[in-house]
């Protein structure tokens, strides 16, 4: 991700310092939550997923950032970790609760709406460019991606309402 925000005059507040770190944090534990619901991990194993899964876009996370999330998530009772046999060592591995699947997924429902909303605006956007000719070919460039991106998001969410479809009565 980008770096902090900055106050008109430059300097990065501690309000907007503040807010990056609980949306680094809400985003963190959001993917841990989906990653252990795929199934059990380490904490080692979780980050290299998330780095995995961020690279195309730049992010990633750390160990500083997802173990005290993996700490918070097993002191809420959303996870819980139990120590196994690994070689001639012992290493923790993280396990969802049916309570952090509860809480997994009022999120994603909560992330589904923010979508949908993006979505529409989006719609809205693009609806106001009347000519083809309106769009530079950077821009057009652009669209192409977005159009192949949104063709992507189809395919993967035509796959998620099959698999969530057998769950409902």
């Amino acid at each position: 991700m980008g770096g902090p925000a900055t106050s008109r005059e430059g300097s990065t507040t501690s309000q907007e310092v503040e807010y990056l770190e609980r949306a680094v944090e809400m985003r963190t534990r959001y993917m841990v939550l989906l990653l252990l619901a795929e199934g059990p991990k380490t904490g080692y194993e979780i980050i290299k997923r998330i780095r995995d899964l961020l690279s195309e876009i730049g992010g990633g996370a750390s160990p500083g950032t997802v173990y005290p999330v993996l700490r918070r998530l097993e002191e809420e009772g959303l996870i819980e970790a139990s120590e196994e046999p690994h070689g001639a060592r012992q290493r923790k591995v993280y396990r969802i609760t049916p309570p952090g699947i509860e809480y997994l997924m009022k999120s994603a429902e909560r992330a589904l709406n923010a979508l949908d909303i993006a979505l529409k605006l989006h719609l809205i956007a693009i609806k106001g460019i009347k000519e083809p000719s309106d769009l530079s070919p950077a821009l057009r460039e652009q669209l192409i991606r977005i159009v192949e991106k949104l063709e992507s998001i189809k395919r993967k969410t035509e796959q998620l309402i099959e698999i969530a479809q057998r769950f409902i009565p």
